[in-house]
């Protein structure tokens, strides 16, 4: 009976564990909690052209580095469009109109 339970134990564990570490194959880097990132792509798109630059990034997220921005733009063009902005959001969780 104690072997069950320490093997249940030891998967829960495991378990968790795999499921903390989803979010860090996402990047190459550690970036700071995505959570603080949350935001309508409508919104940071400032100029309506339906992509986000560096600067309207920064502009809406005083916080960023480059390095963050870096790691959203998945084909490396200089700009998030929409879809690499919920394929970030989905990477970690956050719902579409999160």
């Amino acid at each position: 009976m104690k072997n069950t339970h320490l093997i249940i134990g030891v998967m829960i564990l495991i378990m968790a564990v795999a499921g903390c570490a989803k979010d860090n194959r996402y990047h190459k880097s550690a970036l700071p909690d995505p959570a603080s990132f949350k935001a309508h792509f409508g919104d940071m798109d400032l100029d309506g052209d339906d992509l986000v630059n560096w600067e309207e990034f920064k502009s809406y997220f005083p916080q960023a580095t480059p390095d963050i921005f870096k790691a959203l733009d998945g084909n490396e063009d200089s700009q998030v469009d929409h879809d690499e902005w919920h394929e970030f959001k989905e990477a970690h969780g956050m719902r579409d109109h999160d």
